[in-house]
């Protein structure tokens, strides 16, 4: 192989294990949305009282992380997207 299609070789890796792994997604950032964007569709929260039944725990997978309480569980991907 020449030098050339090596380096673009390893630096698409890098990316690529890079977007895998995704270590800008904060654990507590994605709580607090899918929190705010779920909770209260998802019975998560009591909607006439308010308070929490069952809190959501956060899971890593490759490209996105998985959140889930006992009322359901959400993706979240690498670029921010909550999805079902």
């Amino acid at each position: 192989m020449k030098k050339n299609t090596k380096l673009i070789l390893i630096l698409s890796l890098v990316v690529l294990l890079l977007f895998a792994w995704a270590p800008w997604m904060d654990d507590q950032a994605i709580y607090d949305r899918v929190f705010q964007e779920k909770a209260g569709i998802d019975g998560t929260i009591d909607k006439q009282t308010g308070k929490l039944i069952c809190d959501y725990s956060i899971m890593w997978f490759p490209f996105e992380k998985y959140v889930a309480s006992c009322e359901g569980g959400y993706f979240v991907t690498f670029w921010g997207k909550v999805l079902l």
